[in-house]
């Protein structure tokens, strides 16, 4: 839009400058035209004048009078008069004396002798008026051809006025009328009293003499950047330049280019506005809801998906997108912490759950009793029975340890026939512990009927509580599962909880005996 407003503008700026050139030209040239027709009409008056009687027998009482009868009826005229062949003024038209006696010495009355032609004078200042005039000379002869007086009009230059008058209606336009030499006879307005003066060096003056008819972009004659259009005067080498400020053709253009672009940005941040508001209520804050639900899933937060959404928002598209991440989130996050076979949750569960330890503080959370679980004789189970059987097995194991559990507490299976479960404590408890591992022995000891064969397995266990053994869930973890090993060396099908104070593998026969008494304690069958 801003291209095409610049493009406007360029065309509207170029058409105005073009209208500017030819509007001066076409001035120029109806005033040389209108000054060519009047030139016309004054050599048929002069011819027609001298055929009168009253001027060809030049009687001085007779000639003035018959001269002013006559000038009611040529408005252009600003008198006659007839002159003998040596220049001395016979008669005129006026009653008053001009106070010029002779013109002996203008070039058009000396033209007219020589040619015995019609002549006229160049523009020029009236030795009587002082402005600038123009005058005609036609030669009276007589039968043999001989000069016998000669009839002279001064023109009037009322066509210069109202040239004038026509182009002040453009404001900034001014006249200029030159003389064959240069001279500025006319000029208006001429607020810097340039008439009178001969510009022989100024390039607009110059350039107006080139040629015959044209138009020029110069600094004009006042110095200000203007548009001139200039015509030859014929018959007197004269010049008429008609001009017109550059920088006041260009403003009105440039006030209407102003005003559009005032106008287009008004309407352009309308638009704007309009816009990203509708964006913002339709679009970006539904936008912002699924990135906040987005954000939650990545971080696990499946019950905060959504939650930012303003009232009213969460409809449609974007909030049917936002409310189907969530769902998406949470089958995935359900199907990829649980394990497929037993359905448990599974060891990816448990790294998000120490991720969530280790970020808590230690204790913030309760006590959590860590008992690591091993199938005794499981792997008989299915190099006898084949693997459908051991898969059985394992299901059936994962029954039986949900039954010995709360809901609260996690049954976790880490992989293969190794079982995690996390007892949520309140305070720091080892008898609970141990009474829920020896109802898991009590449980997974107890025989299996899967596809009709019998099964009997047992379990070993060891445990450990965080964050009363250790601080780091790790190496609580970790204690847990050297308590399961020294469970094992010790006979399998038996509890083993964590001491801190002897080294792994290092057992009194005093403490052999206070485990194998431990409640639900049983011997490796």
């Amino acid at each position: 839009m801003v291209a095409f407003v610049v493009s406007l503008f360029l065309q509207q700026r170029d058409a105005d400058i073009e209208h500017a050139r030819q509007r001066v030209l076409t001035l120029a040239a109806q005033s040389a035209a209108q000054q060519a027709e009047i030139m016309t009409r004054v050599r048929g008056t002069l011819q027609t004048l001298a055929m009168i009687p009253e001027i060809r027998r030049y009687q001085s009482e007779t000639c003035g009078a018959t001269l002013r009868r006559i000038m009611p009826f040529q408005p252009w005229s600003t008198g006659f008069a007839l002159a003998t062949p040596d220049g001395r003024i016979w008669c005129r038209s006026g009653l008053n004396a001009s106070g010029v006696l002779t013109v002996a010495d203008q070039g058009y009355f000396r033209q007219a002798l020589a040619t015995k032609a019609f002549s006229t004078s160049d523009f020029r200042i009236g030795r009587s008026s002082g402005k600038a005039v123009l005058a005609a000379a036609q030669p009276l002869l007589d039968e043999d051809g001989t000069v016998q007086m000669v009839l002279l009009a001064g023109l009037d230059l009322k066509w210069v006025g109202e040239l004038i008058r026509e182009a002040a209606e453009a404001p900034g336009t001014t006249v200029t009328v030159f003389d064959a030499e240069g001279t500025i006879l006319i000029r208006e307005p001429d607020p810097g009293g340039l008439i009178g003066k001969r510009l022989v060096d100024n390039p607009v003056a110059n350039a107006v003499f080139q040629k015959d008819r044209g138009v020029l972009e110069d600094i004009g004659l006042d110095g200000q950047p203007r548009i001139v259009g200039f015509a030859a005067l014929d018959e007197t080498g004269g010049r008429i330049a008609i001009s017109v400020s550059r920088d006041l053709v260009l403003g009105e253009v440039n006030r209407r280019t102003l005003w559009g672009i005032a106008v287009l940005a008004g309407v352009v941040g309308t638009i704007v506005v309009g816009i990203w508001f509708l964006l913002d209520l339709l679009v970006l804050r539904g936008l912002r809801d699924l990135q906040q639900s987005a954000s939650a899933l990545s971080e696990g937060r499946l019950d905060a998906v959504g939650t930012g959404a303003a009232a009213g928002l969460r409809v449609r598209e974007i909030g049917n997108t936002a409310q189907a991440v969530h769902d998406m989130g949470a089958a995935l996050q359900n199907k990829a912490n649980k394990d497929q076979l037993t359905g448990l949750a599974n060891r990816r569960f448990l790294e998000s759950k120490v991720r969530e330890l280790q970020k808590s503080r230690p204790g913030g959370l309760g006590t959590l009793a860590l008992l690591c679980i091993d199938l005794d004789g499981f792997k008989p189970v299915n190099d006898r029975h084949g693997h459908h059987v051991g898969d059985a097995v394992l299901v059936e194991v994962a029954r039986r340890l949900l039954r010995c559990v709360r809901e609260k507490d996690d049954v976790i299976r880490l992989g293969g026939d190794e079982f995690l479960v996390c007892l949520s404590l309140a305070l720091v408890d080892r008898a609970m512990p141990m009474e829920v591992a020896s109802r898991i022995i009590e449980s997974l000891s107890a025989p299996m009927t899967l596809d009709g064969v019998e099964i009997r397995i047992g379990c070993s266990i060891g445990m450990a509580l965080w964050p009363v053994d250790d601080a780091d869930f790790d190496t609580a973890l970790r204690y847990a599962d050297q308590a399961l090993y020294l469970a094992k060396q010790n006979g399998r099908g038996r509890i083993e909880p964590y001491v801190a104070v002897l080294p792994v593998g290092v057992r009194t026969s005093a403490d052999t005996d206070a485990h194998s008494d431990a409640p639900g304690a049983l011997k490796d069958g």
